[in-house]
């Protein structure tokens, strides 16, 4: 629930997409065979329409074209953490902050994060958060940082910092993050056994987006409490 995936197209769209992006990469590869932000870009497109392999195939030969390509290291490493590959993810991220030219690196101590806590590892998770968050200027919302360490230490079974976390991420987030911070907020507070405040978070949540599955879910944990 706290990484919903984004729905690809319809089947027919797809189809028609991947005959594009086939196209793309004859005349692009066709033009520079050799420039690594050729296979990076086709790389993000697959990517984008979920043709994993294919985008792993894309970066690793940006890669073999350019190895301190950072933004090829950390797009790689996302496709590991999708895979649950966490020690591939961890080593990626670490590639691509190899590089002190790296112009985002708060992005790949924010995906190292969620690496070392799919592997639970909620020590090492937090210290790379910490480290996204500490990068001046920094590309990734504070209410997002915020948000992803207070699902770690939710996880780790650290309530009271989870509360601390979740509330924190309240300040400018979106409508859509809101309600999830507001939804673990809840199921924090039962934990605490702290019905009437998790009853608020859960009201919240259904007001902010009723019809959604944390909508559902949040009045199903308001129903179990009442």
């Amino acid at each position: 629930m706290r990484n919903q995936p984004v729905e690809a197209g319809t089947g027919r769209f797809s189809h028609e997409y991947r005959g594009c992006l086939f196209r793309i990469r004859q005349e692009a590869e066709s033009l520079s065979p050799r420039d690594p932000q050729v296979h990076y870009y086709l790389g993000i497109a697959y990517r984008g329409k979920k043709l994993n392999d294919k985008a792993l195939a894309e970066f690793k030969k940006a890669l073999s074209l350019k190895p301190d390509y950072s933004e090829a290291h950390n797009n790689l490493g996302t496709i590991y953490l999708d895979m649950g590959l966490w020690d591939n993810a961890i080593d990626s991220f670490k590639n691509a902050l190899s590089n002190m030219l790296y112009e985002t690196p708060d992005k790949a101590f924010f995906n190292m994060g969620l690496a070392y806590h799919g592997k639970g590892e909620y020590q090492n998770a937090l210290n790379a958060y910490q480290e996204a968050n500490n990068r001046t200027p920094h590309t990734i919302p504070d209410s997002v940082i915020d948000f992803y360490m207070g699902t770690n230490s939710y996880d780790q079974g650290d309530l009271e910092k989870a509360v601390q976390y979740f509330k924190a991420s309240l300040n400018g987030a979106p409508a859509f993050l809101e309600a999830q911070s507001r939804y673990w907020l809840g199921q924090s507070y039962i934990k605490m056994r702290k019905p009437g405040q998790a009853k608020a978070e859960f009201k919240a949540v259904i007001k902010i987006s009723p019809e959604s599955d944390l909508g559902k879910a949040a009045r199903k944990s308001l129903d179990s409490i009442r």
